[in-house]
């Protein structure tokens, strides 16, 4: 009998057949991981995006609204990052070759994480290829590292990351996602994004950019202060080389053009060779200033003028005004300036001179200069604006009378009248101090008999403005003064009539205006625009400002023929000009203080010069 059947052994299965349950294992962990990324994926929000901080520029008067910017500002105020936000109808193809070609060559191909990037950079690190620039994260996780997430090197940071990023390119188109990326990058220097780096490395907006400023740009991006070509040329050369040759490897550029373009020698911009081009002229590092960049005008006191605009801005729209983005137009007219300015340095020249200011107002209300100080570095007080500046008012003198001239016509009283003009006066009940009677006396203390009030106002003769201080009221002189646009506080007594008080050079400037446009005062400003970094308008002074008649134009009228007077036969003649012209000078005790004001039809100037 056969046993074969019994004895023979039996087929062995399949390898596949008894690892069946190790690839089932497998693939159930497949599914479950699948899953929880899907989990992960859907409960990770997308942050809210804050508004990127933009530099703010500050224009002068020649400034036309939407023109104001890098080519024409003033001055840049201070943040934390120098920004100026581009749209990407604006960025040159030539730069976004470059950024693409070094950072993330299959940016339009992936969904946010590029896998074969990952892998090329793995590859490269064991290979140890440390001249590669271009890494494993894709632009749109760059993006979300340096906008939603810390910079720290975790395995959880990493994977939020990866989930934003495919998040953010569920959400937005690629080039928005690009533009943002080319906006946010730092670029060194204190540069933020594309343009504010243009202008810092090379003096020109992105649209002027040539090849290898482009391919420098984004040579940059992985480690920016380490590839400064002022700092470390080779370093600077051999980025620049990886990047024209993973342009032309992308087919972006020719090989000629990579190694026409990559043949420059880096020079600084003070010691250019013109009209080599193999030279690559880039512009030296410069110390930001404490407060503002690149301030035009310094020479003229441009300083004074920005902290002025600084502060309105900040009383207007809140803190935080240097990283929006705003442009701001300003009546700084640096023609005037530099006239007003030399007006005023002309008479302080020697070691021992006096210090100055000076206001121009025009027939508008814009303050076309303002002499600060000299010295903005050293000394920062603005001796315009009294304690708005930082240190205190100065006694106007004689410039005040004229504001009590106006109250004293204001109540019906003519020029005409008369007042006895003794060497001194005095009143009884009115004290200088505790105990002792407040005596005016004439200058030289002589006396000028009888005299109208238009003879005393050319004359500035005390005793007769005692007496109209008399007549109306030291509370109608301070009611009338602040109706012209002094905003200094003042006291009522009887001495304010001889300039006791002490005011801004501002606030007389705006007194005087209010007498040139016959009796309707302006509030004098310097700032006629302010915009965001769009183009929408936050404040436009034409729909703003207040302006109003505060005295009657025949008051106004009145009291101009008096101080014309003063110029024409008074004791203000060397003010005399082409033109008709009004004003008053003024001095105080000792001649600590020395003042003129006036104007004419369409400017009005107050001139203060003293001790500190």
């Amino acid at each position: 009998m056969s046993t074969s059947d019994e004895t023979s052994p039996r087929p062995k299965r399949r390898i596949l057949w008894r690892m069946r349950r190790v690839f089932y294992a497998f693939a159930v962990l497949g599914v479950v991981a699948v899953g929880g990324a899907w989990l992960v994926l859907n409960t990770i929000e997308l942050p809210e995006e804050s508004q990127p901080i933009e530099t703010t520029f500050v224009c002068d008067i020649d400034v036309a609204p939407g023109d104001c910017g890098f080519e024409t500002a003033l001055a840049s105020l201070t943040a934390a990052e120098e920004r100026v936000l581009v749209s990407y109808d604006e960025l040159p193809p030539v730069l976004v070759q470059a950024v693409l070609a070094t950072e993330d060559r299959n940016f339009f191909d992936h969904g946010g994480v590029d896998p074969f990037g990952i892998t090329r950079a793995v590859v490269r690190d064991v290979l140890g290829d440390s001249q590669s620039q271009q890494g494993g994260s894709t632009i749109t996780q760059q993006y979300v590292k340096a906008v939603f997430l810390t910079p720290e090197r975790t395995l959880d940071r990493k994977l939020r990351e990866a989930v934003l990023a495919i998040k953010l390119e569920q959400q937005l188109d690629k080039r928005e996602i690009l533009n943002r990326y080319l906006n946010q990058v730092y670029f060194g220097r204190g540069a933020y994004g594309v343009e504010a780096a243009a202008r810092e490395y090379f003096g020109v907006g992105i649209g002027e950019l040539q090849l290898y400023q482009a391919a420098y740009l984004a040579g940059l991006i992985r480690s920016p202060e380490s590839a400064d070509a002022t700092q470390d040329p080779q370093e600077a050369s051999r980025r620049l080389q990886a990047t024209l040759e993973a342009m032309a490897q992308e087919g972006y550029i020719t090989s000629e053009e990579a190694e026409q373009a990559g043949s420059v020698q880096w020079l600084t911009e003070d010691v250019a060779a013109d009209g080599t081009p193999q030279v690559a002229t880039i512009r030296p590092r410069t110390e930001k200033q404490a407060d503002f960049n690149d301030v035009r005008f310094q020479d003229i006191g441009s300083e004074y003028w920005l902290e002025l605009v600084r502060t309105q801005l900040r009383e207007r729209l809140g803190t935080g005004i240097e990283a929006r983005g705003l442009r701001v137009y300003t009546t700084f007219d640096p023609r005037l300036q530099r006239a007003a300015q030399d007006a005023v340095l002309e008479e302080l020249d020697g070691e021992d001179a006096p210090l100055g200011s000076l206001v121009a107002i025009d027939d508008i209300g814009r303050i076309r200069a303002m002499v600060g100080g000299t010295d903005f570095e050293n000394n920062r007080v603005n001796l315009a604006l009294g304690t708005e500046g930082g240190g205190s008012g100065r006694p106007a003198g004689s410039t005040f009378k004229p504001l009590a001239l106006a109250s004293f016509v204001d109540q019906g009283y003519s020029t005409k009248s008369r007042f006895d003009a003794p060497a001194t006066t005095s009143f009884p009940g009115v004290f200088a101090s505790a105990g002792e009677l407040w005596k005016p006396a004439n200058y030289s203390k002589s006396s000028g008999g009888v005299q109208t009030v238009e003879e005393a106002t050319w004359r500035s003769t005390n005793t007769v403005y005692a007496g109209i201080v008399d007549t109306i009221g030291p509370e109608s002189l301070v009611d009338m003064a602040q109706r012209l646009g002094v905003r200094s506080p003042l006291d009522p007594n009887y001495s304010l009539v001889l300039g006791s008080g002490e005011v801004s050079v501002l606030d007389m400037a705006a007194a005087y205006s209010t007498f040139a446009a016959h009796g309707r005062h302006t509030e004098p400003y310097v700032i006629r625009r302010i915009e965001d970094s769009a183009g929408n308008v936050l404040f436009d002074v034409s729909t703003e400002v207040v302006s109003e008649q505060v005295i009657p134009e025949e008051v106004a009228d009145t009291v101009t023929s008096a101080l014309q007077g003063v110029i024409t036969r008074g004791t203000g003649t060397g003010a005399k000009l082409q033109v008709p012209a009004a004003g008053k000078t003024g001095t105080t005790d000792d001649y600590t203080d020395a003042w003129f004001a006036g104007y004419t039809c369409n400017m009005t100037a107050a001139v203060w010069m003293g001790y500190d």
